[in-house]
């Protein structure tokens, strides 16, 4: 008796997951436009280059297909000023998200891979399509930046005994300090990372401050203009 509720059991899920799958085919639109992260400006494109697509990916059952967990089934190309229009069927019970392929990499700084806009929606689901709406999307996409790194103690005390410690850069500044780091680091442009409002996402200088006799953790978050390179100020 045991093991025939147990059988029964297994059916009622298999059959309960069955229907949830099948739904329905529901009109969809994605809508939207590219362009470049820290700015409201369409992506710069480039004229020996096929513009950018936005790929359009279900998410599938893992068992029998593919390891991945999705597959592309739609894609589209954006016009000179970013835009893009699709409409599809799609299944009101499926999990979709879209992607961005054949960006100019001399330009912008991604690998735009499907694995990373897999992770995106694995994550955050910031890149998710819901079934029979009008998705309507802007894209950031990081430009290609340089920055070098400008710290100043902010303390009005100019004989102050401050010190800040940054492990990640190798360096403990002490006192009174308005210093340009050594370096030019390559990076993305914005403050967050596909415009994705997350300080796991964002520029930002962990360090150890110590004020006044007391140690605290301190991470301050900054924004990195595209296409050029820029002396940002840290001030703490």
């Amino acid at each position: 008796m045991k093991k025939t509720a147990i059988v029964l059991f297994v059916l009622v899920i298999a059959f309960s997951y069955s229907c949830k799958k099948e739904g329905k085919e529901v009109s969809t639109t994605i809508s939207g436009q590219i362009r470049t992260n820290g700015t409201e400006d369409p992506i710069r494109l480039n004229n020996e280059l096929d513009n950018p697509v936005i790929d359009i990916y279900h998410v599938i059952d893992q068992v029998g297909y593919t390891s991945s967990g999705y597959e592309r089934i739609a894609s589209t190309s954006v016009d000179d000023k970013g835009h893009f229009l699709i409409t599809l069927d799609l299944n009101s019970e499926g999990d979709y998200f879209w992607g961005v392929s054949k960006i100019d990499e001399t330009t912008y700084n991604s690998s735009n891979t499907p694995s990373l806009w897999w992770d995106i929606f694995y994550s955050t689901y910031h890149n998710r399509i819901t079934p029979g709406e009008t998705n309507n999307k802007i894209i950031y996409m990081g430009a290609t930046s340089w920055v070098q790194h400008r710290l100043i103690n902010s303390n009005p005390d100019p004989n102050n005994s401050d010190v800040f410690d940054c492990p990640t850069w190798g360096i403990s500044l002490y006192g009174s300090i308005d210093s340009i780091m050594p370096w030019v680091h390559k990076t993305w442009s914005g403050t967050y990372s596909y415009a994705i409002n997350d300080n796991n996402q964002a520029h930002q200088v962990k360090a150890k401050l110590t004020r006044n006799g007391i140690t605290r953790d301190t991470s301050i978050i900054y924004t990195v203009p595209p296409f050029d390179t820029t002396v940002v100020e840290i001030r703490y």
